[in-house]
């Protein structure tokens, strides 16, 4: 009897293993550190690609654009070292094996955009505790989405709302917070890391609290680039739909000094736009890095002459246009739009944060003008 009751156990035993999955054979992929930060200041990307024939990274984290090509190992592993040293801050990066673009495996942190996804490095270090996810009290963030009547899509836009909304007592101020072009409602909650950078500053009293509305910024118009708002849906679709939601569904001040609108690059020229054609909805415009292409200024002048005129955009608490310093892709035009707006007397402040057309320059951007909304 007990030499059954063994045999069975073995066989039970036996049968066991048999069902479970092999281990996978290891590799160097198991303990690789894709991104790593040097005590030089230099930053180390790796992946491991024993197959591929060829593997650039780009992204952000350099001054020059360009694609970097990583050298292979004997063990498969592809790695790129920065010529220089790298400022802590958030980055995005992109690697591209054999030509097509591939999502770092090790790495969680991702940014989305209208097109997919891109990953996000933290170098750590006093310069990057502004968007860090800090130990404080921490806001809500949350998308909601909705069937558009002027596009007859769905639709959806992401929502900051403060530490402790569900308490407050009184109604907040809004910021309306655009994205660029090839971006989405999400990136300036991913790239932007908008939610991280309030949460900080409301964490040592440095800003007023406020809702943060970060809206879907191309319902496939394709006219964001043209001055006026009659033509784009966009804007149908923000006044009727997405406005009103807001202030339905939030407890927010609809009047124009407790509402706020910024926007960047393709954004910024959205922001324009709201000055120029409805400044009576607003009481602080924020254009970043952005500005009319010579075309557009001209159409501008020659069409819209009575808007450029309208008291109205002087009225505006605070008109606040950002660029990124001479590498921003968008300098020369702002340039363009500072000079027409000198012409008609219409009173601007400027800023520089001197990080190219990135979101390195928008993030901080955001930390300087968060400062300056709504104060009574």
């Amino acid at each position: 009897m007990k030499k059954w009751i063994l045999s069975l156990s073995l066989l039970m035993s036996s049968v066991a293993l048999l069902a479970q999955p092999s281990r996978p054979t290891p590799t160097p992929n198991d303990t690789l550190k894709s991104v790593e930060a040097l005590t030089s200041g230099q930053v180390v990307f790796r992946i491991y690609a024993p197959k591929a024939s060829q593997v650039i990274v780009s992204g952000d984290f350099s001054k020059e654009f360009g694609p970097k090509n990583l050298s292979k190992n004997e063990l498969g592993v592809w790695s790129y070292i920065t010529a220089e040293a790298i400022i802590p801050d958030f980055y995005t990066y992109d690697f591209t094996v054999d030509g097509v673009k591939t999502l770092d495996p090790k790495n969680t942190l991702l940014k989305e955009g209208e097109n997919g996804y891109s990953n996000m490095m933290e170098i750590k270090g006093k310069e990057s505790v502004y968007a860090a996810n800090q130990a404080v009290p921490h806001g809500k963030l949350e998308k909601v989405w909705f069937q558009s009547k002027v596009t007859g899509k769905p639709a959806r836009f992401h929502v900051y709302t403060p530490p402790g909304y569900e308490k407050m007592k009184g109604k907040l101020p809004v910021l309306y917070l655009q994205h660029g072009g090839g971006d989405n409602d999400a990136s300036w909650s991913t790239a932007g890391r908008a939610n991280f950078i309030l949460d900080n500053l409301l964490a040592v009293g440095k800003c007023k609290p406020m809702v943060v509305v970060m809206p879907m910024g191309h319902p496939g118009s394709g006219f964001y680039m043209n001055p006026g708002i009659g033509e784009d849906p966009y804007y149908k679709q923000m006044f009727e739909e997405i406005m009103p939601m807001v202030n339905e569904k939030y407890a927010v001040l609809t009047d124009r000094f407790h509402t706020a609108y910024a926007g960047l690059s393709m954004g910024g020229l959205q922001a324009l736009n709201m000055a120029l054609f409805a400044p009576e909805k607003f009481g602080y415009v924020l254009p970043l890095s952005t500005g009319y292409f010579p075309p557009q200024l001209k159409i501008l002048e020659e069409k819209y002459i009575q808007n450029l005129k309208n008291p109205e955009i002087n009225r505006l608490k605070l008109f606040w246009i950002a660029m990124g310093g001479e590498r921003d892709i968008a300098y020369k035009n702002g340039l363009g739009v500072n000079a027409v707006f000198d012409k008609y007397g219409i009173k601007y402040q400027t800023n520089t944060y001197d990080a190219g057309h990135t979101f390195i320059t928008w993030r901080h951007n955001l930390v300087e003008f968060a400062l300056l909304l709504f104060k009574d």
